[in-house]
């Protein structure tokens, strides 16, 4: 395989360790390029990583817009799904994602729910909706 970076062949070798995604560290196996230190994950370790990352992001308390949508995508939410579940409008939760408005505590709180326990948290969003 060619390395995309030097364009090297044959020189990606197995990989362990921490990558830094978001300024926190997360454990990742991929592959390295030998020659330049290129690293190369698939798609299932991506994903992984990601769920990783949020697993973190959750416990410590979303921050920023960034994180939210992190949060958001790796829960399978859409955007539009979010705001009705929360009641604002989609244009609302894209603010929020940009970093345009600061999101209320309330709704970092809510996605981790729906992150962390979901069917419990879609229950109970469901029946305060009533």
């Amino acid at each position: 395989m060619r390395c995309v970076n030097c364009k090297k062949t044959g020189t990606y070798r197995p990989w362990k360790g921490p990558v830094e995604l978001m300024g926190i560290d997360v454990e990742a196996k991929g592959m390295r390029c030998a020659a330049c230190g290129e690293l190369l994950f698939d798609a299932d370790e991506v994903r992984r990583q990601e769920r990783a990352l949020a697993d973190v992001l959750v416990a410590r308390g979303i921050r920023s817009g960034r994180e939210f949508k992190l949060v958001r995508k790796v829960a399978g939410l859409r955007a539009a799904e979010l705001a009705d579940m929360l009641d604002v409008r989609p244009e609302t939760v894209s603010r929020w994602e940009r970093g345009e408005v600061a999101i209320p505590r309330s709704a970092a709180f809510v996605l981790g729910e729906l992150f962390e326990r979901p069917r419990e948290a879609r229950r109970r969003l469901a029946a305060l909706a009533r």
